[in-house]
Protein backbone atom coordinates (compact mmCIF):
# COMPACT_ATOMS: atom_id res chain seq x y z
CA UNK A 1 0.00 0.00 0.00
CA UNK A 2 2.94 2.22 0.83
CA UNK A 3 4.03 1.93 -2.59
CA UNK A 4 0.62 2.47 -4.48
CA UNK A 5 1.33 5.69 -6.15
CA UNK A 6 4.91 5.34 -6.55
CA UNK A 7 3.87 3.94 -10.34
CA UNK A 8 7.78 4.76 -11.52
CA UNK A 9 9.24 1.75 -9.50
CA UNK A 10 7.16 -0.83 -11.59
CA UNK A 11 8.21 1.00 -14.77
CA UNK A 12 11.65 1.07 -14.25
CA UNK A 13 11.74 -2.42 -12.99
CA UNK A 14 10.00 -3.24 -16.46
CA UNK A 15 12.30 -3.93 -20.14
CA UNK A 16 9.55 -3.12 -22.54
CA UNK A 17 11.97 -4.44 -25.37
CA UNK A 18 12.31 -7.81 -23.44
CA UNK A 19 8.32 -8.16 -23.36
CA UNK A 20 8.11 -7.27 -26.86
CA UNK A 21 10.82 -9.91 -27.80
CA UNK A 22 9.07 -12.47 -25.85
CA UNK A 23 5.89 -11.89 -27.82
CA UNK A 24 3.51 -10.03 -25.66
CA UNK A 25 3.36 -6.44 -27.68
CA UNK A 26 -0.06 -6.24 -26.35
CA UNK A 27 0.73 -6.23 -22.67
CA UNK A 28 4.13 -4.23 -23.20
CA UNK A 29 2.04 -1.76 -25.32
CA UNK A 30 -0.68 -1.46 -22.53
CA UNK A 31 2.04 -0.58 -20.18
CA UNK A 32 3.42 2.04 -22.36
CA UNK A 33 -0.09 3.36 -22.40
CA UNK A 34 -0.58 3.10 -18.66
CA UNK A 35 2.92 4.81 -17.72
CA UNK A 36 2.16 7.68 -20.25
CA UNK A 37 -1.38 8.59 -18.34
CA UNK A 38 0.53 7.92 -15.14
CA UNK A 39 2.79 10.56 -15.72
CA UNK A 40 0.39 13.12 -17.19
CA UNK A 41 -1.68 12.60 -14.00
CA UNK A 42 1.36 13.18 -11.97
CA UNK A 43 1.97 16.33 -13.41
CA UNK A 44 -1.67 17.65 -12.95
CA UNK A 45 -1.12 16.15 -9.48
CA UNK A 46 2.26 18.18 -8.85
CA UNK A 47 1.19 21.26 -10.72
CA UNK A 48 -1.94 21.81 -9.47
CA UNK A 49 -2.64 25.03 -7.31
CA UNK A 50 -4.36 23.20 -4.60
CA UNK A 51 -2.82 20.87 -1.96
CA UNK A 52 -3.28 17.38 -1.99
CA UNK A 53 -2.77 14.97 0.87
CA UNK A 54 -3.59 10.87 0.28
CA UNK A 55 -3.02 8.44 2.52
CA UNK A 56 -4.59 4.84 2.71
CA UNK A 57 -7.05 3.32 4.26
CA UNK A 58 -5.44 2.82 7.87
CA UNK A 59 -4.27 6.95 7.58
CA UNK A 60 -0.76 6.20 6.29
CA UNK A 61 0.80 8.94 3.99
CA UNK A 62 1.04 7.94 0.22
CA UNK A 63 1.24 11.14 -1.38
CA UNK A 64 1.59 14.86 -1.26
CA UNK A 65 1.94 17.60 -3.52
CA UNK A 66 4.07 21.16 -3.84
CA UNK A 67 1.46 23.63 -2.78
CA UNK A 68 0.68 21.16 0.27
CA UNK A 69 4.26 21.35 1.11
CA UNK A 70 4.54 25.23 -0.12
CA UNK A 71 0.99 25.67 2.26
CA UNK A 72 1.64 23.73 5.41
CA UNK A 73 5.93 23.92 5.54
CA UNK A 74 5.81 19.82 5.38
CA UNK A 75 8.04 18.12 3.57
CA UNK A 76 7.12 14.92 1.30
CA UNK A 77 10.06 13.15 2.25
CA UNK A 78 9.58 13.95 6.21
CA UNK A 79 5.92 12.45 5.84
CA UNK A 80 5.84 9.77 3.47
CA UNK A 81 4.88 5.98 5.03
CA UNK A 82 3.60 7.68 8.27
CA UNK A 83 0.47 7.53 9.98
CA UNK A 84 -1.36 10.82 9.81
CA UNK A 85 -2.05 10.66 13.65
CA UNK A 86 1.73 11.13 14.04
CA UNK A 87 0.98 14.70 12.62
CA UNK A 88 -2.11 15.49 14.20
CA UNK A 89 -1.58 17.94 17.13
CA UNK A 90 2.35 18.62 16.37
CA UNK A 91 2.45 19.79 12.41
CA UNK A 92 -1.65 20.17 12.12
CA UNK A 93 -4.59 21.06 14.23
CA UNK A 94 -6.96 18.27 13.13
CA UNK A 95 -7.06 15.68 10.74
CA UNK A 96 -9.91 15.40 7.90
CA UNK A 97 -8.53 12.14 6.88
CA UNK A 98 -9.10 10.68 10.38
CA UNK A 99 -12.35 11.70 10.54
CA UNK A 100 -13.52 10.22 7.22
CA UNK A 101 -11.90 6.72 8.08
CA UNK A 102 -13.65 6.84 11.35
CA UNK A 103 -17.20 7.99 9.85
CA UNK A 104 -16.52 6.65 6.56
CA UNK A 105 -18.26 9.79 5.13
CA UNK A 106 -16.51 12.91 3.26
CA UNK A 107 -15.80 15.80 5.91
CA UNK A 108 -14.64 19.05 5.32
CA UNK A 109 -12.74 21.08 8.37
CA UNK A 110 -11.17 24.12 8.83
CA UNK A 111 -7.60 23.27 9.72
CA UNK A 112 -3.98 25.33 10.97
CA UNK A 113 -0.90 24.39 9.70
CA UNK A 114 1.64 25.00 12.80
CA UNK A 115 4.58 25.50 10.59
CA UNK A 116 3.55 28.28 8.88
CA UNK A 117 0.62 29.66 10.66
CA UNK A 118 -1.51 29.44 7.37
CA UNK A 119 -5.23 28.39 8.17
CA UNK A 120 -7.09 26.65 4.89
CA UNK A 121 -9.85 24.20 4.10
CA UNK A 122 -9.25 20.90 4.27
CA UNK A 123 -11.86 18.13 2.30
CA UNK A 124 -10.87 14.30 2.79
CA UNK A 125 -13.24 12.16 0.49
CA UNK A 126 -12.70 8.49 1.03
CA UNK A 127 -12.25 5.96 -2.02
CA UNK A 128 -13.87 2.21 -1.60
CA UNK A 129 -12.79 -1.36 -2.97
CA UNK A 130 -14.87 -4.14 -4.00
CA UNK A 131 -15.64 -4.86 -0.52
CA UNK A 132 -16.68 -1.95 0.63
CA UNK A 133 -13.87 -0.93 2.77
CA UNK A 134 -12.00 2.16 2.60
CA UNK A 135 -8.68 1.82 0.57
CA UNK A 136 -7.87 5.44 0.30
CA UNK A 137 -8.11 9.10 1.64
CA UNK A 138 -8.13 11.78 -0.64
CA UNK A 139 -7.82 15.37 0.90
CA UNK A 140 -8.27 18.37 -1.42
CA UNK A 141 -6.51 21.87 0.42
CA UNK A 142 -7.42 25.23 -0.37
CA UNK A 143 -5.88 28.21 1.65
CA UNK A 144 -8.37 29.89 4.27
CA UNK A 145 -6.52 33.13 3.56
CA UNK A 146 -6.63 32.33 -0.16
CA UNK A 147 -10.91 32.23 -0.05
CA UNK A 148 -11.27 35.00 2.37
CA UNK A 149 -9.27 37.42 0.03
CA UNK A 150 -11.00 36.42 -3.01
CA UNK A 151 -13.77 36.60 -0.85
CA UNK A 152 -13.39 40.16 -0.47
CA UNK A 153 -12.29 40.95 -3.82
CA UNK A 154 -15.43 40.00 -4.90
CA UNK A 155 -17.32 41.62 -2.30
CA UNK A 156 -15.52 45.03 -3.18
CA UNK A 157 -15.93 44.17 -7.03
CA UNK A 158 -19.62 43.90 -6.67
CA UNK A 159 -19.79 47.15 -4.07
CA UNK A 160 -18.03 48.81 -7.63
CA UNK A 161 -20.47 47.73 -9.96
CA UNK A 162 -23.10 49.09 -7.74
CA UNK A 163 -21.75 52.11 -7.00
CA UNK A 164 -21.04 52.59 -10.52
CA UNK A 165 -24.40 51.31 -11.69
CA UNK A 166 -25.97 54.09 -9.36
CA UNK A 167 -22.87 56.48 -10.38
CA UNK A 168 -24.22 56.19 -14.27
CA UNK A 169 -27.65 56.28 -12.87
CA UNK A 170 -27.46 59.80 -11.74
CA UNK A 171 -25.72 61.31 -14.13
CA UNK A 172 -27.60 60.21 -17.16
CA UNK A 173 -30.98 61.39 -14.93
CA UNK A 174 -29.50 64.49 -14.32
CA UNK A 175 -29.09 64.83 -18.18
CA UNK A 176 -32.47 63.26 -18.80
CA UNK A 177 -34.48 65.77 -16.32
CA UNK A 178 -33.35 68.44 -19.27
CA UNK A 179 -34.81 66.52 -21.86
CA UNK A 180 -38.03 64.42 -22.84
CA UNK A 181 -36.60 61.39 -22.82
CA UNK A 182 -38.04 58.65 -20.03
CA UNK A 183 -35.88 56.06 -18.78
CA UNK A 184 -36.57 53.24 -16.30
CA UNK A 185 -34.86 50.17 -17.18
CA UNK A 186 -30.97 49.93 -16.60
CA UNK A 187 -30.25 48.76 -20.32
CA UNK A 188 -31.18 51.99 -21.36
CA UNK A 189 -29.68 54.03 -18.39
CA UNK A 190 -26.38 52.66 -19.93
CA UNK A 191 -27.16 54.03 -23.40
CA UNK A 192 -28.22 57.66 -21.89
CA UNK A 193 -24.78 57.70 -19.51
CA UNK A 194 -22.54 57.15 -23.03
CA UNK A 195 -24.53 59.50 -24.43
CA UNK A 196 -23.95 62.32 -22.09
CA UNK A 197 -20.27 61.43 -21.75
CA UNK A 198 -19.73 61.81 -25.34
CA UNK A 199 -22.55 65.34 -25.91
CA UNK A 200 -19.96 67.51 -25.01
CA UNK A 201 -17.18 65.98 -26.91
CA UNK A 202 -18.15 67.50 -30.64
CA UNK A 203 -17.20 63.99 -31.75
CA UNK A 204 -19.59 62.54 -35.02
CA UNK A 205 -21.90 59.93 -33.73
CA UNK A 206 -23.42 56.84 -35.11
CA UNK A 207 -26.71 55.34 -33.58
CA UNK A 208 -27.75 52.37 -34.25
CA UNK A 209 -31.24 50.68 -33.46
CA UNK A 210 -34.36 48.98 -34.89
CA UNK A 211 -37.04 51.32 -36.50
CA UNK A 212 -38.97 53.05 -33.75
CA UNK A 213 -36.65 52.94 -30.92
CA UNK A 214 -36.04 56.43 -30.41
CA UNK A 215 -32.99 57.61 -32.26
CA UNK A 216 -34.04 61.00 -33.51
CA UNK A 217 -34.95 61.50 -29.58
CA UNK A 218 -31.44 60.40 -28.23
CA UNK A 219 -30.04 62.19 -31.46
CA UNK A 220 -31.61 65.33 -29.82
CA UNK A 221 -30.64 64.77 -26.20
CA UNK A 222 -26.93 64.49 -27.06
CA UNK A 223 -27.49 68.13 -29.05
CA UNK A 224 -29.30 69.62 -26.12
CA UNK A 225 -26.21 67.99 -23.49
CA UNK A 226 -23.81 69.38 -25.99
CA UNK A 227 -21.81 73.30 -26.56
CA UNK A 228 -24.07 73.66 -29.61
CA UNK A 229 -27.21 73.38 -27.52
CA UNK A 230 -27.96 76.95 -28.07
CA UNK A 231 -27.46 76.61 -32.38
CA UNK A 232 -29.77 74.72 -34.48
CA UNK A 233 -30.12 71.03 -34.71
CA UNK A 234 -31.45 69.94 -37.97
CA UNK A 235 -32.99 66.22 -39.15
CA UNK A 236 -32.65 65.00 -42.08
CA UNK A 237 -34.15 61.58 -43.57
CA UNK A 238 -32.08 60.58 -46.03
CA UNK A 239 -34.45 57.63 -47.09
CA UNK A 240 -37.38 60.07 -47.28
CA UNK A 241 -35.87 62.00 -49.97
CA UNK A 242 -35.64 60.89 -53.88
CA UNK A 243 -32.17 60.05 -54.34
CA UNK A 244 -31.69 62.25 -57.54
CA UNK A 245 -32.45 64.96 -54.84
CA UNK A 246 -30.62 64.04 -51.57
CA UNK A 247 -27.20 65.98 -52.94
CA UNK A 248 -29.03 69.58 -53.62
CA UNK A 249 -30.79 69.03 -49.82
CA UNK A 250 -27.79 68.27 -48.21
CA UNK A 251 -25.23 71.09 -50.03
CA UNK A 252 -27.72 73.65 -51.59
CA UNK A 253 -26.77 74.33 -55.20
CA UNK A 254 -26.18 77.87 -56.94
CA UNK A 255 -28.48 79.95 -59.46
CA UNK A 256 -28.67 77.96 -62.64
CA UNK A 257 -27.49 74.63 -61.66
CA UNK A 258 -30.33 72.44 -63.34
CA UNK A 259 -34.05 73.64 -64.87
CA UNK A 260 -36.30 74.35 -62.26
CA UNK A 261 -34.27 75.74 -59.54
CA UNK A 262 -34.33 78.95 -58.12
CA UNK A 263 -32.92 81.29 -59.77
CA UNK A 264 -30.65 82.60 -56.75
CA UNK A 265 -29.86 78.84 -55.47
CA UNK A 266 -30.73 77.66 -52.06
CA UNK A 267 -28.28 76.42 -49.17
CA UNK A 268 -28.22 72.71 -48.23
CA UNK A 269 -28.94 71.51 -44.78
CA UNK A 270 -24.74 71.88 -44.04
CA UNK A 271 -25.26 75.72 -44.20
CA UNK A 272 -28.31 76.34 -42.79
CA UNK A 273 -26.70 74.29 -39.90
CA UNK A 274 -23.39 75.94 -39.81
CA UNK A 275 -22.30 76.11 -36.02
CA UNK A 276 -25.19 73.99 -34.54
CA UNK A 277 -25.75 70.11 -35.67
CA UNK A 278 -27.59 68.18 -38.28
CA UNK A 279 -28.99 65.21 -37.46
CA UNK A 280 -28.70 62.09 -40.74
CA UNK A 281 -30.93 59.64 -40.18
CA UNK A 282 -31.19 56.08 -42.16
CA UNK A 283 -27.57 57.19 -43.62
CA UNK A 284 -27.94 53.78 -44.78
CA UNK A 285 -29.87 54.86 -47.70
CA UNK A 286 -27.84 57.54 -48.90
CA UNK A 287 -26.60 57.18 -52.56
CA UNK A 288 -23.02 55.89 -53.37
CA UNK A 289 -21.90 59.26 -55.24
CA UNK A 290 -23.58 61.62 -52.01
CA UNK A 291 -21.67 59.62 -49.42
CA UNK A 292 -18.19 60.25 -51.07
CA UNK A 293 -19.25 63.83 -50.78
CA UNK A 294 -20.34 63.64 -47.10
CA UNK A 295 -16.94 61.89 -46.59
CA UNK A 296 -15.19 64.73 -47.84
CA UNK A 297 -17.28 67.30 -45.71
CA UNK A 298 -16.56 65.47 -42.71
CA UNK A 299 -12.96 65.40 -43.56
CA UNK A 300 -12.19 68.66 -44.68
CA UNK A 301 -15.35 71.01 -42.66
CA UNK A 302 -16.17 72.89 -46.01
CA UNK A 303 -19.24 71.70 -48.86
CA UNK A 304 -19.28 72.56 -52.56
CA UNK A 305 -23.01 73.38 -53.38
CA UNK A 306 -24.19 71.86 -57.15
CA UNK A 307 -23.19 73.59 -59.96
CA UNK A 308 -20.42 75.85 -57.73
CA UNK A 309 -16.91 75.05 -58.23
CA UNK A 310 -15.95 76.79 -55.28
CA UNK A 311 -15.71 75.27 -51.35
CA UNK A 312 -17.51 76.84 -48.27
CA UNK A 313 -16.23 76.37 -44.95
CA UNK A 314 -19.43 75.08 -42.44
CA UNK A 315 -19.11 74.29 -38.63
CA UNK A 316 -21.37 71.03 -37.94
CA UNK A 317 -21.45 68.54 -36.06
CA UNK A 318 -22.96 65.30 -37.61
CA UNK A 319 -25.48 62.82 -35.84
CA UNK A 320 -25.88 59.62 -38.12
CA UNK A 321 -28.73 57.09 -37.46
CA UNK A 322 -29.48 53.72 -38.96
CA UNK A 323 -31.66 50.68 -38.58
CA UNK A 324 -29.45 48.65 -40.85
CA UNK A 325 -26.03 46.71 -40.39
CA UNK A 326 -23.43 48.77 -41.88
CA UNK A 327 -20.79 46.53 -41.63
CA UNK A 328 -22.49 44.61 -43.44
CA UNK A 329 -23.61 46.74 -46.23
CA UNK A 330 -20.01 47.91 -46.29
CA UNK A 331 -18.74 43.91 -46.85
CA UNK A 332 -21.47 43.91 -49.83
CA UNK A 333 -20.11 47.36 -51.26
CA UNK A 334 -23.22 48.88 -50.44
CA UNK A 335 -21.98 51.54 -48.38
CA UNK A 336 -18.37 52.96 -48.55
CA UNK A 337 -15.91 51.74 -45.80
CA UNK A 338 -14.19 55.12 -45.57
CA UNK A 339 -17.50 56.73 -44.82
CA UNK A 340 -18.42 54.12 -41.87
CA UNK A 341 -15.38 54.66 -40.06
CA UNK A 342 -15.53 58.47 -40.16
CA UNK A 343 -19.37 58.18 -39.18
CA UNK A 344 -18.42 55.38 -36.09
CA UNK A 345 -16.34 57.50 -34.16
CA UNK A 346 -18.88 57.08 -31.23
CA UNK A 347 -21.19 53.97 -31.45
CA UNK A 348 -24.42 54.22 -29.28
CA UNK A 349 -26.63 51.10 -29.92
CA UNK A 350 -30.39 51.61 -28.31
CA UNK A 351 -31.69 48.11 -27.60
CA UNK A 352 -35.24 47.64 -28.90
CA UNK A 353 -38.38 47.80 -26.26
CA UNK A 354 -38.60 44.06 -25.96
CA UNK A 355 -35.25 44.16 -24.43
CA UNK A 356 -35.73 46.41 -22.01
CA UNK A 357 -39.51 45.88 -19.89
CA UNK A 358 -39.61 48.46 -17.28
CA UNK A 359 -39.35 51.23 -19.82
CA UNK A 360 -43.01 49.82 -20.94
CA UNK A 361 -45.08 50.89 -18.51
CA UNK A 362 -43.55 54.50 -17.55
CA UNK A 363 -43.70 54.89 -21.72
CA UNK A 364 -47.38 54.05 -21.64
CA UNK A 365 -48.32 56.03 -18.71
CA UNK A 366 -46.56 58.76 -20.49
CA UNK A 367 -48.30 58.72 -23.89
CA UNK A 368 -51.59 58.12 -21.66
CA UNK A 369 -51.05 61.35 -20.16
CA UNK A 370 -50.16 63.14 -23.70
CA UNK A 371 -53.00 61.80 -25.50
CA UNK A 372 -55.61 62.51 -22.74
CA UNK A 373 -54.54 66.05 -22.64
CA UNK A 374 -54.69 66.21 -26.09
CA UNK A 375 -57.93 64.57 -26.76
CA UNK A 376 -59.83 65.94 -23.52
CA UNK A 377 -60.08 62.82 -22.20
CA UNK A 378 -59.53 60.76 -19.38
CA UNK A 379 -58.34 57.43 -20.21
CA UNK A 380 -56.93 54.70 -18.03
CA UNK A 381 -54.94 51.19 -18.42
CA UNK A 382 -56.54 48.31 -16.39
CA UNK A 383 -53.63 46.05 -14.57
CA UNK A 384 -54.19 43.15 -17.17
CA UNK A 385 -53.56 45.76 -19.73
CA UNK A 386 -50.51 46.82 -18.47
CA UNK A 387 -49.37 43.37 -17.92
CA UNK A 388 -50.37 42.50 -21.74
CA UNK A 389 -48.14 45.51 -22.85
CA UNK A 390 -45.25 44.06 -20.84
CA UNK A 391 -45.80 40.48 -22.08
CA UNK A 392 -45.85 41.73 -26.09
CA UNK A 393 -42.61 41.68 -27.47
CA UNK A 394 -43.15 45.49 -29.98
CA UNK A 395 -41.55 44.86 -32.96
CA UNK A 396 -42.46 48.45 -33.79
CA UNK A 397 -40.63 49.38 -30.58
CA UNK A 398 -41.91 52.55 -29.20
CA UNK A 399 -43.26 54.30 -32.36
CA UNK A 400 -45.48 51.08 -31.83
CA UNK A 401 -46.37 51.41 -28.23
CA UNK A 402 -47.51 55.34 -29.13
CA UNK A 403 -49.66 54.60 -32.13
CA UNK A 404 -51.36 51.83 -29.77
CA UNK A 405 -51.97 54.25 -26.63
CA UNK A 406 -53.17 57.01 -29.33
CA UNK A 407 -55.24 54.85 -31.00
CA UNK A 408 -56.75 53.24 -27.61
CA UNK A 409 -57.56 56.67 -26.49
CA UNK A 410 -59.85 57.66 -29.34
CA UNK A 411 -61.75 54.30 -29.95
CA UNK A 412 -62.12 53.09 -26.52
CA UNK A 413 -66.06 53.41 -25.10
CA UNK A 414 -64.77 53.64 -21.26
CA UNK A 415 -62.65 55.10 -19.09
CA UNK A 416 -60.83 52.21 -18.38
CA UNK A 417 -59.31 50.50 -21.31
CA UNK A 418 -59.45 46.74 -21.02
CA UNK A 419 -57.88 43.85 -22.47
CA UNK A 420 -60.46 42.89 -24.92
CA UNK A 421 -60.70 46.51 -25.94
CA UNK A 422 -56.86 46.32 -26.97
CA UNK A 423 -57.19 43.00 -28.56
CA UNK A 424 -60.74 44.42 -30.48
CA UNK A 425 -58.86 46.96 -32.58
CA UNK A 426 -54.81 45.24 -32.11
CA UNK A 427 -55.32 42.02 -34.09
CA UNK A 428 -51.18 41.11 -33.35
CA UNK A 429 -51.91 40.94 -29.57
CA UNK A 430 -54.23 37.91 -30.29
CA UNK A 431 -52.83 34.74 -28.88
CA UNK A 432 -54.56 31.17 -30.43
CA UNK A 433 -55.66 29.30 -27.12
CA UNK A 434 -56.07 25.66 -27.08
CA UNK A 435 -59.99 24.12 -26.69
CA UNK A 436 -59.33 22.83 -23.10
CA UNK A 437 -63.18 21.37 -22.58
CA UNK A 438 -64.86 21.02 -19.52
CA UNK A 439 -62.47 20.99 -16.35
CA UNK A 440 -63.23 19.80 -12.98
CA UNK A 441 -60.80 22.39 -11.40
CA UNK A 442 -60.90 20.83 -7.96
CA UNK A 443 -59.53 17.51 -9.77
CA UNK A 444 -57.06 19.21 -11.60
CA UNK A 445 -55.14 20.76 -8.94
CA UNK A 446 -55.44 17.85 -6.56
CA UNK A 447 -53.47 15.82 -9.54
CA UNK A 448 -51.18 18.49 -9.38
CA UNK A 449 -50.07 18.33 -5.92
CA UNK A 450 -49.83 14.57 -6.19
CA UNK A 451 -47.37 14.99 -8.93
CA UNK A 452 -45.64 17.68 -6.95
CA UNK A 453 -45.11 15.53 -3.40
CA UNK A 454 -44.24 12.23 -5.34
CA UNK A 455 -41.90 14.05 -7.33
CA UNK A 456 -40.05 15.61 -4.36
CA UNK A 457 -40.33 12.67 -2.13
CA UNK A 458 -38.61 10.26 -4.75
CA UNK A 459 -35.85 13.10 -4.63
CA UNK A 460 -35.18 14.09 -1.25
CA UNK A 461 -36.74 10.08 0.10
CA UNK A 462 -37.85 11.38 3.71
CA UNK A 463 -41.46 12.99 4.72
CA UNK A 464 -39.06 15.88 6.59
CA UNK A 465 -36.90 16.50 4.47
CA UNK A 466 -40.15 16.46 1.31
CA UNK A 467 -42.37 18.76 3.73
CA UNK A 468 -39.02 21.34 4.55
CA UNK A 469 -38.70 21.78 0.81
CA UNK A 470 -42.63 21.90 0.23
CA UNK A 471 -42.84 24.03 2.91
CA UNK A 472 -45.38 23.16 4.95
CA UNK A 473 -46.17 20.46 7.78
CA UNK A 474 -44.73 17.15 7.75
CA UNK A 475 -48.36 15.91 9.32
CA UNK A 476 -50.28 17.79 6.88
CA UNK A 477 -48.09 16.20 4.19
CA UNK A 478 -48.65 12.90 5.32
CA UNK A 479 -51.99 12.95 5.74
CA UNK A 480 -52.34 15.00 1.83
CA UNK A 481 -49.86 11.89 0.15
CA UNK A 482 -52.23 9.06 1.71
CA UNK A 483 -55.31 10.84 0.79
CA UNK A 484 -54.57 11.01 -2.99
CA UNK A 485 -52.57 8.31 -3.90
CA UNK A 486 -55.51 6.44 -2.17
CA UNK A 487 -57.58 8.59 -4.73
CA UNK A 488 -55.45 8.94 -7.71
CA UNK A 489 -53.02 6.39 -7.94
CA UNK A 490 -54.89 3.98 -9.77
CA UNK A 491 -54.90 6.17 -12.95
CA UNK A 492 -51.86 8.50 -12.29
CA UNK A 493 -50.31 6.98 -15.33
CA UNK A 494 -52.65 7.68 -17.62
CA UNK A 495 -53.12 11.28 -15.89
CA UNK A 496 -49.29 12.07 -16.05
CA UNK A 497 -49.01 11.04 -20.22
CA UNK A 498 -52.44 13.52 -20.58
CA UNK A 499 -50.74 16.35 -18.61
CA UNK A 500 -47.59 16.09 -19.22
CA UNK A 501 -47.53 20.12 -20.01
CA UNK A 502 -49.64 21.48 -16.84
Amino acid sequence: MNNLLDFSRYNKALNLEQLKSEGIDAVADELAYTREVYEKLSAIFEDSQDGFFITDGEGRILKVNKAYEEMSGIKGEEILGKNVRELEGKLISYSASLITIQSGKPMTIEQTFYRTGRKAYISSTPIFDEDGNISMIVSNTRDFQMIEDLRRELTRKNEQVLEYEERIKTIAQQNINQSQLLVNDPRMYETIYKASKVADKDATVLIQGETGTGKEMLANFIHQNSLRKDKIMLCLNCGAISKDLIETELFGYVGGAFTGGLPKGKPGYFEIADGGTLFLDEIGELPFNVQMKLLRTLQEKEIIRVGAGKPKTVDVRVIAATNRDLMQMVEQNEFRADLYYRLNVVNIEIPPLRERKRDIVPLANLFLKRFNDKFKTNKRLSAYSYKMLEDYDWPGNVRELKNTIEKMVILSDEDIISVADIKKEESRFHVEQQEIGNVNLKETLERIELKYIKEYYEQYQTLEKTAAKLGVNIKTLSRRKRYLEEKYMSDETDFNKNNSQI
